[in-house]
């Protein structure tokens, strides 16, 4: 498997693939994503981990917060990262009903997502060295809080479409994909600064990272690491 390390192309950019051909070729990818959104969630850190988590060294401590912020831009990259799956500039109102069902899972998941990136920006500022990053810490903050507004209108534009309005939606949605590649990258830059602030040790950093990435949502985040 290649190698996970905080680069773009890597970790949080919105997928780069060709808008479908066929009504029925798009449902299959539809169907695929929101399934995929379903099994990126992660469950809650415990309270022993997170007293746990104290103990660590930085580099283990930036890969646990990191990749859990990671598993939150790839299910919105899946739900809603490309929305030419959703949106067409000409529908049919059976197609813009199908769009909207297919919100479904990213809306179900949209709070659970919102807290598990609000819960890694608080263990953010438990790091071992975090005070060595403050104002990128809240950059980081920021950005993440931009990313979500421009998800919000991502996801109300594609639940309001018809057959009406689904040219101007498409338009829109084209727009916001910009912003929130740009926001994607930006979070990216971010966290290579924060590592490199906080002084861990990059390629141990990557090393635990890539551990993280490849477990399932759900398995224990800190076993495997020591």
């Amino acid at each position: 498997m290649r190698r996970i390390g905080l680069c773009i192309s890597l970790l949080v950019t919105v997928l780069v693939m060709s808008a479908c051909e066929s009504e029925d070729e798009a449902q299959t990818f539809a169907d695929r994503d929101q399934e995929t959104v379903k099994q990126t969630t992660a469950k809650p850190m415990s309270n022993k981990n997170k007293q746990d988590f104290q103990t660590l060294p930085s580099d283990m401590q930036l890969a646990i917060v990191f990749s859990s912020m990671i598993r939150v831009s790839e299910a919105f990259d899946y739900g809603i990262g490309n929305p030419e799956y959703f949106v067409r500039s000409s529908m049919t109102e059976e197609e813009a009903d199908i769009a909207k069902e297919n919100l479904g899972a990213i809306q179900h998941a949209n709070k659970p997502l919102k807290k598990q990136n609000t819960e890694a920006i608080a263990l953010l500022q438990k790091t071992r060295n975090h005070g060595m990053s403050r104002n990128e810490m809240q950059q980081l903050k920021e950005n993440r809080a931009a990313f979500f507004e421009i998800t919000e209108r991502m996801i109300k534009l594609i639940s309001q479409v018809t057959p009406k309005n689904a040219k101007k939606t498409r338009q829109q949605l084209d727009q916001l994909k910009k912003q929130y590649t740009q926001y994607s990258a930006e979070s990216v830059k971010i966290m290579n600064s924060i590592v490199k602030k906080q002084g861990a040790d990059k390629a141990a950093f990557e090393r635990h990272l890539e551990a993280l990435l490849q477990k399932q949502p759900g398995q224990p985040v800190l076993s495997g690491l020591y």
